[in-house]
């Protein structure tokens, strides 16, 4: 191999690597942008899901007073929710789809309790 063709691989694997860096910051800045977050009050728990009700003022009030909550460790199991007692205060972090169902439901990526 010639140097031109060294310098030629070199300037392809480099714009390779930009590419892709800034590829997965596109990415990882949309799925921020795409995250809601909810207040609200358990009114039951069972243990894989919680049921909570809206604080007033959350936009998800609108769409139901009951909001069924899980959170997806992977497509078969559900994280352990036993920890959020009955009334307790929890802010819960989702991509903002809500199941039109009653009552609702939503899959959060994050639940703990609010202060």
């Amino acid at each position: 191999m010639d140097k031109k063709s060294i310098i030629l691989i070199v300037i392809i694997l480099v714009l390779a690597f930009a590419v892709t860096l800034v590829a997965k910051l596109i990415i990882s800045n949309d799925i921020e942008k795409n995250q809601a977050t909810l207040t609200a009050t358990v009114l039951e728990n069972s243990g894989t899901s919680i049921m909570v009700k809206p604080d007033e003022g959350e936009d998800e009030l609108k769409s139901s007073d009951k909001i069924v909550v899980r959170v997806p460790k992977d497509s078969a199991v559900m994280e352990d929710l036993s920890q959020f007692t009955v009334g307790s205060k929890v802010k819960i972090t989702y991509n903002g789809e809500i199941m039109e169902s009653y009552p609702a439901q939503i899959n959060a990526s994050k639940i703990e309790l609010a202060e």
